[in-house]
């Protein structure tokens, strides 16, 4: 299979390069350490920007993601359609409720749901595929370093493997957390997906830079291309001016007086 969008020169050996060169790039080839490494540093970031995006730059979705306290931004671009016709969707999530965008308020910009006491966090899609790439690949004995390339202008490792989604479901061990491997291959069954060729690039400090997912199963194939970027420096995500926030029964009767 090839892809697209790989992008970059690959770079997998260094003319002339002193035994302390060899021994740093030998490290980055050891695709599991790395990968892990990265995962569990880009996680620790204390907010950071995913732009993602489809096949051919449909669907996409700029996702701001911050730790303390804990937030997140949506904003996707996508099929235009009577009640939308932007096709721009923005939601904004905090640490107690989700505000939508709507203009079927008169006089407010957003809505406001209420999250249950006992859901947790609602960040995982505004964290973007991190930790299910980044898991899979270092659980999947296929993956390889493909070599280093250019992202955004900064060197990355690059890696790719191929992962069936039902020998994953099979793995044990430390590369992936439990609930991310049953959650990345329960999300792949309801889609009908049952592998994937998934790649990853990963600076020099270990910061993931981008990622790449082109899954195969009963509906064809599908695409989708993560870049992460702004790591610690993302703008803090707060909710809307209380002034401009309606409720939910006030979004509910302003649909039906559509």
């Amino acid at each position: 299979m090839v892809l697209a969008g790989c992008g970059g020169e690959s770079h997998s050996s260094v003319t002339g390069a002193s035994p302390a060169g060899d021994k740093a790039a030998n490290k980055r080839t050891d695709a599991p350490t790395v990968l892990m490494a990265a995962a569990k540093k880009t996680a620790e970031q204390a907010s950071y920007r995913t732009i993602q995006t489809g096949e051919g730059g449909s669907e996409r979705s700029e996702m701001l993601f911050q730790q303390q306290p804990y937030a997140s931004s949506i904003t996707s671009s996508g099929k235009k359609s009577a009640d939308n016709p932007t096709g721009v969707n923005q939601v904004i999530v905090t640490g107690d409720a989700a505000y939508i965008k709507s203009d079927q308020i008169p006089g407010k910009s957003w809505y406001r749901m209420d999250k249950p006491a006992s859901s947790g966090p609602s960040n995982a899609r505004a964290a973007g595929s991190i930790n299910e790439v980044a898991g899979a690949l270092a659980a999947t004995g296929s993956t390889s370093w493909v070599g280093e390339e250019q992202v955004g202008g900064r060197a990355a490792d690059h890696y790719r493997g191929t992962v069936v989604f039902e020998e994953l479901a099979r793995y044990t061990g430390p590369a992936i957390k439990d609930e991310v491997r049953d959650y990345y291959v329960q999300l792949a069954k309801r889609r009908g997906e049952t592998s994937a060729v998934l790649d990853m690039w990963v600076g020099k400090d270990d910061l993931v830079l981008k990622s790449q997912q082109v899954t195969t199963g009963s509906k064809g194939q599908a695409q989708v291309f993560e870049e992460y970027s702004d790591f610690g420096t993302v703008p803090a995500i707060t909710a809307p001016p209380a002034e401009t926030v309606g409720t939910w029964d006030e979004f509910i009767a302003g649909t039906a007086k559509r």
